[in-house]
């Protein structure tokens, strides 16, 4: 073939092999830079692909409550003392967990925080309490967390003073505080309702979580609790008497009577009438009778001691030797059955260092160290002996136990935590029963709680709405279950708007409608009419971040205002930290024988990716075989 050179204008032969490969060459290239350009493509299309499937990998992750396995008891890693920036170390704290009312995958509507109390938690707390009923209707998650020092939740293998030192309220506020943070931030839980519930000591602590951390709880709700530390705890004595009535409390003052004059003539007789050992303490066995009708009184739902026993207990009088009989055959079936000996209620045998799983050991400590509530007698004509005066409590008991005569901290406790506090607390139910003798340290109905609530349950005992449900049960109870889960289901999801009312400076409060049912108001200047007194604590507690409604209740935010509490109370708390270096001053008998919690918060995702998946996944796999085939 001839081709014409411009340059030299002459014609050059050029072998036709060579123009034929010159051609393929070019064709080559071509091909290799459209494949080129396909193959970025592709990979566009890839990196395309990936912010879905990675969107929706996050949203298979938003709820790890799908993967947490089922069982009775879960570990937390809890620190030992919040009080301090000098750790020293951290213990097992268990809880139990109840997610069956939660979607798979989806997340729950509320958390509902249960307090174990002063004994071990029983994982069957999450199945079996009184709101259960409305987690399944409102899809909560139900936890529960047990107490330092009680059950398995041991700090230390020891229970000397020395370690039993970090067994304060301040810590056991910031146990809760510090595992909330943790439970929220595993389970991406950051903008769902918790709402802390117990009865009695764990109705107290439930409270005052909700006094210290109203930012972290919704609402609490407190039933049969003491709010007020005394030393003396005559109130208790008091209505124990009146419950029983005058004819059969006169004849328990007449039998105690009995039992003391035979102590002093035959005491290994007496004691052997309730399979008591002779050795066992006198003022002890005292103690353990006492205990055994306080105790049936207190929770005469359960032992029908004034309605069943009573009637036929006074027919006796006459006899001292007959009620003898008849109350220690009472004290034999209902206490010290099934080998239970006398011993399982003598609180001498606590003395030991060794760890105590019932809670004996601890709950005396807590009475000795801050709360007081001793049971004593309220005056001659109480049947309980008046040899066990709070003289004996701190003189003998405290101190055989922990070496040491203590004054309890009742005034500190009040100062800090006390029912006066309670005054503009907002969303806390409390329920008080009307034949409860710790009712007397709780919430008096006379009081106004503005922004709170009370139900009163006339003629029951303690925490009697926590126990199940019987045909028996008076209207009164029935009424007061029903408005008590009226008012949780108002918490959750109140009638009030609470945006709305939030644009309008003021705050959704769960009030009574009928006896069965509550609602919500807005409480605003606005909206209802409040004295000045009130508008001003609204605009404190908007000021303080205080809501009620905590409807972006972010944990990860209780960083900076745990870090304030903790400044706080280590001042405050300063003598419970060195209480291990034992006062000079407590050393001598205190009564006279007369007289961190910051995480990073987990993004927002919602639950609609299902179909995204399949589309996304299906074009990923198409795009990236179409490659491997252009490659190839």
């Amino acid at each position: 073939m001839k081709i014409k050179n411009k340059t030299t204008k002459c014609f050059t032969i050029i072998p036709s092999s060579t123009i034929s490969t010159s051609t393929s060459y070019i064709k080559t290239r071509n091909y290799n830079l459209k494949n080129f350009y396909i193959f970025l493509i592709m990979i566009l299309i890839n990196l395309i692909m990936i912010e879905p499937i990675s969107s929706f990998e996050n949203q298979i992750n938003i709820s790890p409550l799908s993967s947490m396995p089922i069982q009775p008891y879960y570990i937390f890693q809890q620190t030992i003392n919040h009080l301090s920036y000098d750790t020293i170390g951290t213990f097992e704290q268990r809880y139990s967990v109840n997610k069956k009312f939660v979607p798979i995958n989806g997340k729950p509507k509320a958390v509902f925080f249960l307090v174990s109390g002063e004994g071990p938690l029983s994982s069957e707390i999450v199945n079996h309490n009184p709101f259960v009923q409305i987690a399944n209707e409102t899809q909560a998650l139900i936890v529960a967390l047990e107490l330092r020092y009680y059950g398995e939740s041991m700090p230390f293998l020891n229970m000397n003073n020395s370690n039993m030192a970090y067994l304060t309220t301040d810590q056991i506020l910031e146990d809760l505080a510090t595992f909330q943070v943790f439970f929220t931030n595993k389970y991406q839980l950051n903008d769902i309702k918790w709402i802390i519930m117990g009865c009695s000591y764990a109705g107290t602590i439930s409270a005052w979580y909700r006094l210290k951390y109203p930012h972290l709880v919704t609402a609490a709700i407190a039933s049969s609790s003491p709010f007020r530390a005394e030393l003396r705890f005559t109130e208790y004595d008091v209505k124990v008497r009146q419950n029983l009535g005058a004819p059969c409390s006169k004849a328990f003052k007449n039998l105690f009577t009995y039992i003391e004059h035979l102590m002093i003539k035959n005491n290994s007789y007496v004691k052997s009438k309730f399979t008591c050992e002779r050795q066992l303490d006198d003022r002890m066995f005292l103690y353990l009778l006492s205990e055994a009708l306080t105790y049936s009184v207190q929770y005469d739902a359960r032992f029908k001691i004034i309605s069943g026993f009573c009637p036929k207990f006074v027919k006796l009088t006459n006899s001292s030797e007959a009620l003898l009989d008849m109350f220690s055959s009472y004290v034999k079936n209902m206490f010290l059955f099934q080998n239970v000996s006398c011993d399982a209620y003598n609180l001498y045998e606590f003395a030991s260092n060794e760890i105590d799983y019932s809670g004996t050991r601890s709950w005396t400590w807590q009475l000795c160290r801050e709360y007081g509530w001793f049971m004593v007698p309220s005056g001659p004509d109480s049947f309980k002996p008046q040899s066990l005066g709070e003289c004996w409590w701190q003189n003998d008991v405290c101190k055989t136990l922990y070496g040491r005569a203590m004054r309890p901290t009742v005034d500190r406790i009040n100062m800090v935590y006390g029912s006066t506090n309670f005054k503009y607390i907002s969303n806390v139910l409390f329920t008080n029963c009307g034949n409860d003798p710790w009712s007397t340290l709780s919430i008096d109905p006379s009081v106004s709680l503005p922004f709170s609530q009370q139900i009163h349950i006339p003629g029951e005992s303690h925490c009697a709405n926590w126990l199940s449900e019987q045909p028996t049960d008076s209207i009164e109870l029935k009424n007061a279950r029903a408005l008590a889960n009226s008012f949780l289901r108002q918490f959750i999801k109140p009638d009030c708007d609470e945006n709305d009312c939030g644009t309008k400076n003021g705050l959704c409060i769960a009030k009574k409608l009928t006896d069965l049912q509550a609602t919500s108001v807005c409480i605003s200047n606005g909206k209802i009419q409040i004295s000045n007194q009130l508008k001003n604590q609204l605009n404190i507690m908007k000021e303080n971040g205080t809501s009620t409604n905590n409807s972006n209740n972010n944990p990860s935010t209780a960083t900076t205002n745990n870090n304030n509490s903790l400044n706080e109370n280590s001042n405050l708390s300063s003598h419970d930290r060195n209480s291990m270096d034992l006062d000079e001053d407590d050393q001598r008998e205190v009564c006279s024988s007369n007289g961190s919690m910051s995480s990073s918060s987990p993004s927002k995702n919602s639950l609609h990716f299902t179909n995204t998946l399949v589309l996304t996944t299906t074009l990923s796999f198409i795009s990236i075989l179409s490659t491997l085939i252009l490659i190839l």
